[in-house]
């Protein structure tokens, strides 16, 4: 396999006098390699090639991109990673504006360690969303299916999740990474995936606070506990059970409640290259597991509320649907709606979000099989507790060379 070419010169020339050991695969067997965000093929990497450390039992990959995002917004400016919660923002209305960022370049490194237990995986990466700052994204070590770091959650699935141009699934959909302790087994052409991951609860400020869509975090003294459960790549089933608490963080409130949630996914292929894909989300509580990007600090879907001393669970559900056309291997395009509904009481929280619906039609070519250049037209839909509502549109035109 042919040296990445990002391997040190040094390197390189010791492999040269070094018999080269085989490289690990290191794309998913069975899937396609695509450009666009590396997690749309399995798991959160997609590299080209291995080089392997002379005179060890250690390969390496590196991989990333380089992406330019380039945005119209008609309504709402929606930030560098189109964020539907800032039409809750007066300070974010235009009369129409373009806006371009490079700021999802990312950068991931991978090893492959041979050991006398089985082979060690560990896997870095970064980007620099949403302050141009290098941020962490993955930072994680497996083996014989033990994983310890951090990751995307165990609860949230991939299979339903349709190729979008917009970072991150669209709103509606599970979605964020923490930090988390996981033992996966394989059963047959399945997968269960058992996790403890980090807690915290999140409360919802009442409007009266300077920020409404601010909030405050609780105390955990338990882990979230996830199951899931995967069927090749067509149908997933998760739980998830959560211990919320808090002590003293809002009105001196010591509460403690429950919260719990299902996610179910299907991946239906059709004919001619169009698949159907679903996502169906319910529980209670669980408003920190609908993260990133866009709910940024997880203040916008709370997990609990205080109402005469007590903490109450805020009851929430989501669905989402799309059609997803590959016509060949270098044309694709999809079309989606979503909705994310919470349940808060208008008295107190009027202020924030109750539905939020959102829609993507998109068209996407991939000129190699490392260059791809997309354009994708969003909507989105806000309604408030208090019956006030918002649209904002944007277009997005994209194009993203990867290494």
């Amino acid at each position: 396999m042919k040296a990445h070419p990002l391997v040190p010169l040094m390197l390189a020339s010791c492999c040269l006098a070094t018999p080269q050991a085989r490289a690990f695969d290191v794309v998913e067997a069975g899937q396609p390699v695509v450009t666009g965000d590396p997690s749309r093929v399995g798991p959160p990497w997609n590299h080209r090639s291995t080089f392997n450390i002379p005179g060890t039992d250690t390969d390496v990959a590196f991989g990333g991109y380089a992406k330019l995002d380039m945005f119209y917004d008609f309504d709402y400016d929606l930030g560098t990673s189109t964020t539907p919660f800032n039409v809750l923002d007066d300070g974010n209305r235009t009369d129409g504006r373009t806006s371009f960022t490079a700021a999802e370049s990312r950068l991931n490194f991978r090893t492959h360690t041979r050991t006398g237990m089985g082979v060690l995986t560990s896997y870095f990466e970064g980007h620099f969303m949403p302050d141009e700052k290098f941020n962490l994204r993955h930072a994680y070590g497996e083996m014989n299916g033990l994983l310890a770091g951090q990751t995307w959650t165990n609860f949230m699935s991939f299979v339903a999740t349709p190729r979008t141009l917009a970072l991150g699934s669209p709103k509606g959909y599970a979605f964020d990474r923490k930090a988390q302790l996981r033992y996966t087994r394989k059963l047959g052409s399945s997968t269960l995936a058992v996790a403890l991951e980090d807690p915290d609860t999140v409360i919802a400020r009442a409007d009266a606070q300077p920020d409404p869509n601010s909030a405050a975090s609780g105390e955990n003294g338990l882990p979230d506990l996830t199951v899931r459960y995967e069927y090749r790549r067509m149908f997933t089933l998760s739980l998830l059970a959560r211990e919320l608490s808090t002590n003293g963080e809002q009105g001196s409130v010591d509460d403690s409640a429950t919260g719990y949630g299902a996610l179910a996914q299907i991946s239906l292929p059709l004919f001619n290259g169009l698949t159907f894909k679903g996502n169906v989300i319910g529980g209670t509580g669980i408003g920190n597991y609908m993260g990133n990007p866009g709910n940024t600090g997880h203040r916008r879907a709370p997990d609990v509320y205080v109402r005469n001393g007590h903490l109450e669970t805020v009851d929430l559900s989501a669905f989402g649907a799309s059609l997803n056309q590959t016509f060949n291997r270098s044309w694709f395009a999809s079309v989606g709606y979503s909705r994310l509904r919470q349940d808060l009481p208008e008295n107190l929280y009027g202020e924030h979000f109750e539905t939020l619906d959102y829609g993507f039609a998109n068209v996407i070519w991939d000129v190699t099989d490392r260059m791809m250049v997309g354009m994708e037209l969003q909507r989105v839909d806000l309604e408030q507790v208090n019956g006030e509502s918002e649209t904002a549109n944007r277009l997005q035109t994209s194009l993203l060379y990867q290494f």
